[in-house]
């Protein structure tokens, strides 16, 4: 029998979060959540969530503080992979957020990577979007104040303020050769979704490059993209096993190749309502097995359509 490993990363709608930890319920599987320190996790929330098990083991941290944009989500992946790879063997380990939910069956998504074994999931970025996105300039500079400009302080002085002194850090660095050097000893960098769905080899593989993957990120900017691609990239039997290697333009009838249905083209991202059913189901007919993001509080035909494929049913 293979067993699965979901991690799960979330901050808040816990209700949510019960619901797909029922949906990814599964002898078959086990369940590790992050929630980032800074969330309010009450005993009453914990236990509600622990209770959403009723057959998979389930394990919760809630001691990492995790701000947008720098290492501290490296760092939270990191740990959730080192945490159920030394929980467990396991044949796929899928990394998803607190807003994503299967939409499809756990029978139907065992029965696909039984079929795969040897393949990693990642959504391929192309080269235009690399080079739009400056992926270049989040490695190549040392970001010192990032926890201060980012989504989590709420003050919108004070982000100014520490976003202006960034960019004065920029420019000392470009007029002492430090960046020109950083990204002259750079390994080629590789970019793609975070969420992703590896086999047991590739997390093994990232695992051992922990102390490469700090020297080359620890300072970097929005490199949770980054780290796992670049380090998977660079090693040609990694690279080989990607499933479906054709890029991601972000349109509505492409397959993303780490078979989530992020809807890009209408947000940042778009965030699914009850006017999206259709859409959900032309993306299951396209191969997609998760999708991402849920607001299910606004959107109870949904919740209940989801709920309705994934404990069993094949169509919505």
């Amino acid at each position: 029998m293979s067993k699965h490993a979901y991690l799960l990363i979330a901050h808040n709608k816990f209700e949510q979060l019960s619901l797909l930890i029922s949906l990814l319920d599964d002898y078959r599987n086990d369940i590790f959540i992050l929630i980032d320190k800074k969330s309010k996790l009450t005993d009453e929330i914990k236990s509600s969530l622990f209770k959403s098990a009723k057959n998979s083991y389930i394990q919760i941290y809630h001691d990492k503080d995790i701000s947008w944009g720098d290492y501290s989500q490296i760092k939270a992946e990191m740990e959730l992979f080192k945490a159920a790879n030394e929980h467990g063997t396991y044949s796929y380990y899928h990394l998803l957020s607190g807003q994503d939910l299967p939409i499809q069956n756990q029978n139907y998504i065992h029965t696909f990577f039984d079929k795969h074994p040897n393949k990693i999931f990642l959504t391929i970025v192309p080269f235009e979007t690399f080079k739009k996105n400056k992926i270049m300039s989040r490695v190549k500079y040392h970001y010192k104040f990032i926890k201060y400009y980012s989504h989590s302080n709420p003050h919108k002085l004070e982000r100014i303020f520490f976003k202006l002194l960034e960019h004065i850090n920029f420019i000392y660095q470009n007029l002492n050769g430090t960046a020109a050097r950083r990204l002259k000893s750079l390994p080629k960098i590789g970019y793609s979704s975070n969420w992703i769905s590896l086999n047991e080899d590739a997390v093994n593989y990232i695992l051992s490059k922990h102390y490469e993957i700090y020297d080359i990120f620890k300072d970097s900017f929005l490199c949770d993209e980054l780290f796992v691609p670049t380090i998977l990239f660079n090693n040609q039997k990694y690279k080989n096993m990607i499933f479906y290697n054709t890029p991601s333009h972000d349109k509505p009838e492409e397959l993303q190749g780490n078979l989530r249905y992020i809807n890009w083209w209408d947000g940042s991202p778009y965030t699914w309502t009850d006017n999206d059913l259709n859409t959900i189901q032309r993306a299951r007919e396209l191969g997609h097995l998760f999708s991402r993001k849920f607001n299910l509080e606004s959107s109870p035909k949904l919740k209940e359509k989801i709920t309705f494929i994934c404990k069993g049913q094949k169509t919505i």
